[in-house]
């Protein structure tokens, strides 16, 4: 193949993924200004008085980065490296693997820091229900010590609610921005304070400690799986630099295997066989409750 050729499958790919960035972009702005006008969302002002953005479904994910990343690892190793297709698409899908995991770490980082704002903003509720405060004042004052990312949720409910807004709806729609069983907790809770009344403190005091019980629990299963991700991590290592090794020593032997049917069956497989075992050991290492 020659560099022509190559140059224009790799143009042909940026502009595939310039056109695929640009609808999602088009997308995401035509859905705010659809829910700006509907009046969904509460235009508040943060401390430094600029516009606060519009509550999106937290944690934001972005599945076709990974996609994108594999799918380019396959074209750079097969028309760059002149490595038989079968090798190449397995690399590629290996990268994309990776880029997966380090983007849903992202993603339960993100997480763990807004269960963990939660539980303070349930403290500070329960101190101002205990004080004599009403609902809105306590959520006005966790404001006051709640920064971003829960800050802009919990400044749209409070003000749906200022603005007359039925409470019920307004607390109903914060599970379907962030999408956890906290969050759906400590909804049901305030939905059915609103409906039949009672002791609110009492009961944000429970739904607190609940939450601070699974932020505990999750802590340590994930401390627990450390010692299996780091062993996979070495071994994973370990066989790159023994083959390394091996074309250092010898690298005409092992491009000609590498080349053969078998060899090359065989390298693709595993390859192969260390993505799934990757998507794996991140599967069964993940606490689900």
């Amino acid at each position: 193949m020659t560099a022509a050729a190559t140059g224009l499958i790799l143009v042909a790919c940026a502009a595939a993924a310039l056109y695929f960035w640009y609808g999602e972009r088009a997308r995401r702005l035509a859905t705010d200004r659809l829910a700006a006008l509907l009046g969904t969302a509460v235009a508040v002002t943060e401390r430094d008085g600029s516009r606060a953005p519009i509550s999106t479904t937290f944690p934001p994910r972005h599945p076709l980065i990974p996609a994108a990343l594999g799918a380019l690892a396959i074209v750079a190793i097969w028309l760059v490296a002149t490595m038989p297709f079968e090798v190449s698409a397995a690399s590629g899908l290996l990268i994309g693997v990776l880029a997966y995991l380090v983007e849903d770490f992202l993603a339960e980082q993100r997480i763990a820091r807004i269960e963990g704002q939660l539980a303070e903003a349930i403290d500070l509720l329960v101190g101002s229900l205990r004080a004599g405060a009403s609902l809105l004042a306590a959520f006005d004052s966790s404001l006051e010590e709640t920064g971003p990312p829960l800050r802009s949720y919990f400044q749209e409910v409070a003000g749906r609610i200022r603005l007359g807004d039925d409470p019920r709806l307004a607390v109903g729609d914060l599970p379907r921005h962030i999408p956890l069983e906290t969050f759906r907790l400590f909804a049901a809770s305030l939905a059915v304070h609103w409906e039949v009344g009672g002791s609110l403190a009492a009961t944000l005091t429970t739904v607190g400690r609940t939450i601070r019980d699974r932020i505990e629990l999750s802590r340590r299963v994930r401390a627990q799986g450390i010692e299996a991700h780091a062993s996979v991590g070495v071994v994973l290592v370990l066989a790159y630099v023994l083959g390394y090794l091996m074309w250092r020593a010898n690298p005409d032997r092992l491009e000609a295997f590498v080349k053969t049917g078998v060899g090359t069956e065989l390298v693709a497989a595993v390859i192969g066989l260390q993505a799934f075992g990757l998507v794996w050991m991140s599967r069964i290492s993940r606490s689900s409750f």
